[in-house]
């Protein structure tokens, strides 16, 4: 018997023997096999199949990096820079902006979320080559509230380059912005949230009460981890607010709670369903795909809270007057929480600082002295019992326009 012969064979690469012949075969990513041949020579199977473990290797090889930068440096053109050098010296522009007080810290965080989705499309295309036609086909992508911040941003952006001397002409001069039109979605009112809240299961109550009292967005509140956010000596909070993490300095609040915001708090913490999560419920049924996707069996996913709520006010009838896509959602008691710490006499700066939307001031107050940003210090003190409920006006608009913009804030 003749010894194995020792595997000389390189990744990916198999070889089958009978009497009819030698056969070599390549493994594809999904698995399949891919044949390269019967009886050819071995060195060159092992040449192709080390030619495609190049090819479909999750990251190129670093021969091929280094020849890739070799190329773009031979033709690089300093008056038609690549996208990603533009948007790094706009980003740039902003940084001296925020430094010198000319923008403010939350504008600059926002666009420079923007900007890291731009660079993800257009980094590698040179300034010149974009047209208003890349542009628009971006912008299809997004609703109308969002290209009303896109569009001023975009402009902003190629008036740079233009400014710089990289184009002749700036292609989102020509950006038209859809009209986010009129607001289809109704309110809530307090009398409609409790007729909801009657038959609302438990653990669904308890959502709907720190969503009222705390102002937090709903992925804020799923997010929030009983050991490591909640305080339970001091009452309090700790919120990182998810729609800012990208910022430069993103939103870190610590609410001290009130009594109603407590006990709503409280008898999450105590419930006999124990889940790290402060919201959460056993759902009557659990399947594999929505175990994979949750943090914990019991955790909230987002959307469950949406169609749980959904359900629920459906289930009361209290907007069967409405059509389905005019009915106030979960993220609607955001609105009316800001609605009612007005009407209690709360004055604008608390409910935005409560809402995460801090004035330049405050926002100074807790930054200035830190070598890391520290949290903001809020309350969350609103006692509806406090509220005479049948003399206030729901339709009246009559509030600050900050707290408008609020109220009008999108999920």
């Amino acid at each position: 018997m003749n010894p194995p012969r020792p595997n000389r064979l390189v990744r990916n690469l198999k070889v089958m023997r009978n009497k009819s012949g030698v056969y070599y075969y390549y493994t594809m990513p999904d698995g399949k096999l891919e044949s390269l041949g019967k009886n050819i020579p071995e060195t060159v199977a092992i040449d192709t199949a080390t030619a495609l473990n190049i090819a479909l290797a999750d990251q190129e090889s670093m021969v091929n990096r280094i020849a890739r930068r070799a190329e773009e440096l031979r033709n690089y053109n300093p008056t038609n820079p690549p996208m990603s050098q533009v948007l790094d010296e706009y980003e740039h522009i902003l940084k001296e902006a925020l430094s010198d007080g000319k923008q403010a810290n939350n504008t600059v965080g926002i666009k420079r979320g923007k900007i890291k989705e731009y660079a993800e499309i257009w980094s590698k295309i040179r300034v010149q080559d974009i047209r208003a036609y890349d542009l628009a086909n971006m912008l299809k992508t997004k609703t109308a509230h969002a290209q009303q911040k896109h569009v001023p941003l975009l402009r902003e952006i190629f008036r740079y380059a233009v400014t710089e001397g990289y184009r002749d002409t700036n292609p989102a001069d020509q950006l038209k912005a859809k009209d986010p039109g009129a607001r289809i979605r109704q309110r809530h009112t307090f009398d409609d949230y409790m007729e909801i809240y009657k038959i609302a299961p438990e653990w669904l109550k308890r959502a709907m009460d720190i969503a009222l009292y705390s102002l937090q967005r709903r992925s804020d509140l799923i997010d929030i981890q009983i050991a490591k956010d909640i305080d339970i000596p001091t009452r309090s909070i700790k919120i990182l607010q998810r729609k800012t993490r990208n910022y430069k300095t993103p939103v870190h609040i610590n609410i001290k709670m009130g009594d109603p915001l407590w006990n709503a708090v409280s008898d999450a913490i105590t419930g006999t369903t124990h889940c790290p999560y402060l919201i959460h419920c056993r759902p009557a049924r659990m399947d594999r795909r929505d175990l994979a996707a949750k943090p914990h069996p019991f955790a909230i996913l987002p959307d469950y809270l949406t169609k749980q709520f959904r359900k629920w006010r459906d289930e009361s009838g209290v907007y069967d007057h409405l059509q389905p896509r005019e009915r106030p959602s979960f993220h609607d008691i955001r609105a009316l929480g800001i609605m009612l710490y007005f009407k209690a006499g709360y004055p604008k700066e608390y409910i935005m600082a409560l809402a995460g939307h801090a004035t330049e001031d405050m926002t100074n107050h807790y930054i200035d002295g830190h070598e890391q940003s520290q949290p903001l210090q809020v309350s969350a003190g609103l006692d509806i019992n406090t509220i005479d409920m049948k003399n206030i006006n729901w339709k009246d608009n009559r509030i600050p326009k900050e707290l408008i913009k609020l109220i009008d804030e999108e999920g």
